[in-house]
């Protein structure tokens, strides 16, 4: 049951890495290995993806210390963590930083799929939901048009009101050029507006949306949002 979905896996025995990865290569089609945090870390910063396994006894940081650093660049990520300790302050501490699920070596076989049978089942959800939602408008830059919010390399923008409106508008309209008439309109409700206060906000736009020609302007056409379609 193979799907488009992206895993992390981090565990520094070489041997249960690779049998871990092989026995998840059912569950994803992607799958990155780290045997440390730092590692591990600097793979999660440059890359998106889907599930986080970590064990807790790496070299050098605990991979605790790793979930801590994830889930406050990510809260949102969905993570699962492995170890051959039962401690309660570990299980206590997963709980805190809002992990998936805590599981300890040996595994128990069937409680591995079923763990894996329910983080993909809910992930496949979660993007199903977000997919219906989501305009992508270059590689890794998508607007969230039902919370209107701005993602760049997977961290949300902040945007300002009259921003969040006119990034709305030209995705909405992704194929036209949008007259500066009506883009006061929309943003500036028909108050009066002058070129330059119109550039300055086309431009502060332009530097979030980050990335070359974002936004075309024609003299005679107005303005008209450039994605990769």
């Amino acid at each position: 049951m193979q799907n488009s979905l992206s895993l992390l896996l981090v565990e520094d025995d070489v041997s249960l890495r690779e049998e871990l990865y092989e026995f998840l290569g059912d569950f994803f089609e992607h799958i990155d290995v780290a045997s440390d945090a730092e590692s591990a870390y600097k793979s999660f910063l440059i890359t998106s993806y889907d599930l986080v396994i970590t064990d807790i006894q790496l070299p050098n940081q605990n991979g605790l210390k790793l979930v801590e650093k994830i889930k406050k660049n990510i809260p949102t990520q969905m993570v699962i963590v492995i170890s051959a300790y039962k401690e309660v302050d570990y299980f206590l501490k997963s709980i805190e930083l809002g992990i998936f699920s805590f599981l300890t070596k040996p595994f128990d076989s069937q409680q591995l799929i079923n763990t894996m049978f329910k983080a993909t089942s809910q992930l496949n959800h979660q993007r199903n939901l977000h997919d219906a939602t989501k305009i992508i408008l270059h590689h890794n830059v998508y607007f969230n048009v039902k919370e209107k919010t701005l993602y760049v390399q997977n961290e949300k923008v902040d945007l300002t009101n009259k921003e969040e409106i006119l990034l709305a508008l030209l995705v909405k309209n992704q194929n036209l050029f949008i007259r500066s008439e009506q883009i006061a309109i929309e943003v500036w409700k028909g108050d009066e507006v002058n070129s330059s206060t119109l550039r300055a906000l086309i431009k502060r736009l332009r530097d979030k949306l980050d990335y070359e020609d974002s936004i075309i302007n024609l003299k005679s056409r107005g303005y008209k949002l450039n994605t990769i379609h």
